[in-house]
């Protein structure tokens, strides 16, 4: 095969970059056929004025509860409103807190009066625990029994009656007056490092769903809420809420701030964007025309569309609005450079439908193309940039065995009494294997054996006979003649009558997860808390529960 190429006489790039034309009167007829000549919005925008009412996010409340509760946004995140809950100081702060107040009476030369703040605040009994480690608790005071004891030698009305008290199990050589300065430095020091402990009622935790649900609202704007009823942990963001509209007689207690502003716009600019000079170098990493679209596929052609021929038609105005606000824009007038005025509406006005940063208003049923109404107001979310996460210390997995035909929930992971992950699985393999006598007799089984951190999820009939819920039911284990219900040790698994959706188990199982997380605040503040995470499983699993089997040669 032969290639004839037409050599160039000249040596430069010169004559190709002049671009000359030789009928200019081709490019004004190609102009008028693309309609360039109509002088639509010719105008550019000078100069824009924009009002913005907005309602400042104050109070919160769980989804079971009625009344609302006030919030502030400056004194603590909202993940940690959220995903904060009942768990009481880390096992490692309860040591720390009783090895502060050795140290504390050793420098002040009264350690023999340890002795009876140990029998008065002792380690609860910890099976889990080493021999090395149940020894330096039994030496240490609970630092969370420390806490209301060190209260009482604190406030001056319960101090005569604590010092007694303390008296009777031990000698004490320090006086009442010397424990309540050294009890108030102690406080100051705990109160700073223990988590908040959040009462039951105003947990936002879902146990039947393993999800968060809660409500906030802004007090200036009682009719409308915004509630979370699929929060499964992580970033807290405008997405994690809709926009219930509420009837109600009850009037806004507080004002909106009007921000009112004038202002600039600059051209919108995006990856990609094809540059509108002739001769300026484009980003390469977009091409639009290589975009490969089939005559149905409306997405791809109205983004190349957009990019190569409205991408310069936009421009941005910046509104800066305090954080954790419901807003929206309520004026916005265009001065062009033609000295006109043009007020801008919203887009869309005359008919609802999909929109970028809506909020979606979930009371409101689905329209025409499955999609519901979007809310006129903007949330701007007090969601933290980042934060510290430990490593899981509670890990519980939802899973579907189809072998068996059933669903099971496994407590892969707990937390010990000294606040170290165990591996159940681990515990398990590992325990001392009972002898079983030899014999070639074939045995027949009526099951086989699950292990111990596997509880079986048991399907049952809501009373309207369509919905179904799984209850957890634990499996009986026989120990010689003795017969026992072996129970969840963990808390991340609900106590008691343990339900679950039926919907909330698919396929691909669920992971459950309980961290650490450590963030600042804006204010520079620190702030620790314990929270729970829903995440994606790993797929089926298999239990190996077998029925009615025959073992032996």
């Amino acid at each position: 095969m032969s290639r004839y190429e037409t050599p160039s006489r000249g040596h430069g790039i010169g004559e190709g970059l002049a671009a000359r034309a030789h009928d200019p009167l081709w490019l004004l007829g190609r102009q008028w056929q693309f309609g360039e000549y109509r002088h639509e919005n010719a105008a550019s925008p000078a100069w824009v004025e924009i009002s913005t009412q907005a309602h400042k996010v104050d109070e919160c409340r769980t989804a079971d509860e009625s009344s609302w509760q006030p919030f502030d946004v400056a004194r603590t995140p909202l993940e940690r409103m959220v995903e904060e809950h009942s768990g009481g100081p880390p096992p490692r702060l309860r040591l720390e807190g009783g090895l502060r107040l050795r140290r504390a009476l050793t420098a002040a030369g009264r350690a023999g009066d340890l002795g009876a703040f140990v029998t008065r605040c002792p380690f609860p009994a910890a099976p889990m625990l080493d021999a090395s480690d149940g020894a330096v608790r039994s030496a240490l005071p609970d630092g969370a029994l420390l806490s209301p004891c060190l209260e009482n030698l604190a406030d001056p009305g319960m101090r005569d009656a604590e010092f007694e008290a303390l008296r009777g199990l031990g000698p004490v050589a320090s006086t009442a007056s010397q424990l309540a300065g050294l009890a108030q430095d102690w406080l100051s020091w705990w109160r700073t490092r223990v988590p908040t402990v959040v009462e039951e009622a105003h947990d936002c935790w879902d146990e039947h769903r393993f999800e968060h649900r809660f409500a906030l609202r802004a007090s200036g704007l009682p009719e409308l809420e915004l509630r979370a009823s699929e929060y499964t942990g992580g970033r807290l963001d405008w997405p994690s809420v809709d926009a219930v509209a509420v009837d109600g007689q009850e009037a806004g207690r507080t004002e909106p701030l009007l921000v009112d502003q004038v202002c600039v716009p600059a051209p919108a600019r995006f990856g990609g964007m094809p540059a509108p000079r002739f001769w300026e170098m484009e980003d390469a990493r977009f091409d639009p025309g290589s975009i490969d679209a089939a005559p149905i596929d409306l997405g791809r052609m109205m983004l190349a569309g957009y990019a190569t021929v409205y991408g310069n038609d936009w421009f941005v105005a910046p509104v800066r609005l305090p954080v954790a606000t419901l807003s929206r824009v309520v004026r916005f007038v265009v001065h062009d450079v033609f000295q006109q005025t043009t007020e801008l509406t919203a887009v869309a006005a005359d008919q609802d439908g999909w929109n970028l940063f809506g909020l979606t208003r979930a009371d409101q049923p689905l329209m025409a193309d499955q999609e519901r109404p979007t809310s006129d107001w903007f949330f701007l979310a007090p969601s933290l940039p980042g934060s510290l996460e430990s490593a899981p210390t509670d890990v519980v997995m939802l899973i579907r065995d189809e072998m068996a035909n059933v669903a099971w929930a496994v407590e892969a992971v707990v937390c010990d009494d000294q606040g170290r992950p165990r591996d159940r699985f681990a515990q398990w393999a590992a325990r001392e294997a009972v002898p079983q006598a030899e014999t070639d007799v074939p045995a027949y089984h009526v099951a086989s054996e699950v292990p111990d951190h596997w509880f079986p999820l048991v399907p049952e009939q809501f009373a309207d006979h369509e919905s179904v819920r799984l209850r957890l039911v634990p499996l009986s284990r026989t120990a010689g003649d003795t017969v026992t219900e072996v129970l969840p040790t963990g808390t991340l698994l609900p106590a008691g009558d343990a339900w679950l959706h039926e919907e909330e188990v698919p396929r691909s199982g669920v992971q459950v997860v309980r961290t650490w997380q450590h963030a600042r605040w804006h204010d520079g503040s620190r702030h620790l808390w314990r929270a729970r995470r829903k995440l994606t499983g790993h797929g089926e699993g298999d239990s190996g529960l077998r029925f009615d089997e025959v073992r032996g040669s």
